[in-house]
């Protein structure tokens, strides 16, 4: 009896799957093909200020060259994301009390640690993650030394990044900076020659990447945009809040 229980809930639950799928076809927005891949990108813009190519300044092979093809650090594979969100109260204790008076503060916004895999199978994937690497080493360091100074772009931070995922709802455009990576580099899998130029550098064919970003808002954007309704109904998502 229970196995024929279970069978009858079985084709109910296929039942029902199909009439949802049927749903989905039918409808015009979700037939359309998103990419909801994750994707770190630098801002609109700022791209060619950001991927530098040549020192001599032509179109040859340059280090960041796929990532900017691909418009972005896509990730490879499904990545494992820890959103966690903080509000911050001060406690006040008075004498003989059992229970503390808790005073809201402010809230922070969830760290966005992600982490995953990346593989070098062929040719092309080897080539992306050498400029995963490069792309990871970048976007922690601002402009600094004699050459900034000659060049008249001294004093300039990290980017601030666009990070997207999952559709409108989820990660929409949000603002990121870098706060740190991590590269595992294991010594029992093998490494593979990369060519960029006249230069060979090998790379792993398994790696695990973390990378931490913190969300960033300007003052300005959080005194006019912010909106709490608007994000409770959804609307918020235009502005990149999470």
């Amino acid at each position: 009896a229970e196995i024929n229980n279970r069978i009858d809930a079985l084709i109910a639950e296929a039942e029902l799957m199909s009439q949802v799928s049927d749903q989905v076809e039918q409808d015009e927005t979700l037939a359309k093909s998103y990419d909801w891949r994750a994707r770190l990108r630098p801002k609109r813009g700022g791209e060619d200020l950001f991927y530098q190519k040549t020192q001599d300044g032509d179109n040859r092979d340059y280090l960041l060259k796929p990532i900017k093809e691909s418009g972005g650090m896509v990730w490879q594979y499904t990545p494992q994301i820890m959103v966690q969100g903080q509000t911050n109260y001060a406690q006040a204790h008075m004498q003989g009390m059992n229970y503390q008076i808790n005073t809201y503060q402010n809230s922070t916004p969830p760290m966005l640690p992600v982490t995953s895999d990346f593989t070098a199978n062929n040719i092309y994937e080897a080539r992306y993650l050498l400029a995963i690497f490069t792309f990871l080493r970048i976007c922690g360091k601002g402009t600094f030394g004699d050459q900034a100074v000659k060049e008249g772009n001294y004093g300039r931070p990290p980017p601030v990044l666009l990070f997207e995922y999952l559709g409108d709802h989820m990660f929409n455009k949000v603002p990121v900076v870098m706060t740190s990576y991590s590269i595992m580099l294991q010594e029992e899998v093998d490494y593979v020659p990369v060519k960029v130029g006249d230069k060979v550098t090998h790379v792993p064919t398994r790696t695990n990447i973390m990378v931490n970003l913190e969300p960033t808002y300007t003052p300005q954007k959080l005194r006019r945009k912010f909106n709490l309704d608007k994000l409770t109904s959804g609307e918020a998502y235009k502005d990149g809040f999470i």
